[in-house]
């Protein structure tokens, strides 16, 4: 049997997910702490630049891995099952992601700075958020019809980039669907891990 060469995609999907959790835990340890600030009321939560330079810093990593992984699995549905439905989509997903994320904190550095609208932010982020789930609709539908069962993982895969893409569609639950972007991160990791033989392709 041939080595493995997605072992290293496979570790770096995981290690995405773990730095998207981890992006999640420390915003959510500023928006508390943040909250619990005298005479703060409702407004809106500014963090410092220490805090923005910290958690764009692992978003980033998370990010390069990420980018890496979905790269990787291009390569992977073109190797083991001929499938080129998602070749160019793919880069169309990470664009749509990565202007999210570059919008989403420079809009935290001009509230740092008291320049930034929070009404703007709303609107961009509504209009991103839209934008990344008719996206993730797009790449989930079209990863149902590889050829193959991605060995045992097609369904949750397709299923779950699914959920967390209508999740952004809503933009409400945005939340819940990095989350479950996250958990497709551990999913693909574990497509990654299989070895290099061909599967039983399916009857389409």
């Amino acid at each position: 049997m041939s080595a493995n060469r997605y072992v290293a995609a496979g570790w770096a999907s995981i290690a995405s997910a773990v730095g998207t959790f981890a992006v999640l835990g420390l915003s959510f340890v500023f928006e508390l702490a943040k909250g619990f600030e005298p005479g703060r009321g409702i407004a809106p939560t500014v963090w410092t630049l220490r805090q923005v330079a910290l958690v764009a810093s692992v978003d980033a990593v998370a990010w390069a891995l990420g980018i890496y992984a979905l790269i990787r699995f291009r390569d992977l549905l073109r190797e083991r099952y001929e499938f080129h439905a998602v070749d160019h989509l793919i880069w169309v997903v990470i664009g749509a992601g990565l202007l999210a994320a570059i919008v989403s904190y420079g809009h935290r550095l001009m509230m740092l700075e008291g320049a930034g609208s929070v009404a703007a932010g709303f609107a961009s982020m509504l209009v991103l958020g839209i934008l990344n789930g008719i996206v993730g609709i797009v790449f989930a539908t079209r990863l149902r019809r590889v050829n193959g069962n991605l060995n045992g993982y097609k369904n949750a895969l397709v299923y779950v980039y699914l959920a967390g893409s209508i999740c952004f569609l809503l933009v409400v639950p945005a939340l819940v669907g990095m989350v479950l972007l996250s958990v497709w991160g551990v999913l693909l990791g574990l497509v990654f891990f299989r070895g290099e033989e061909l599967e039983e392709l399916e009857v389409v």
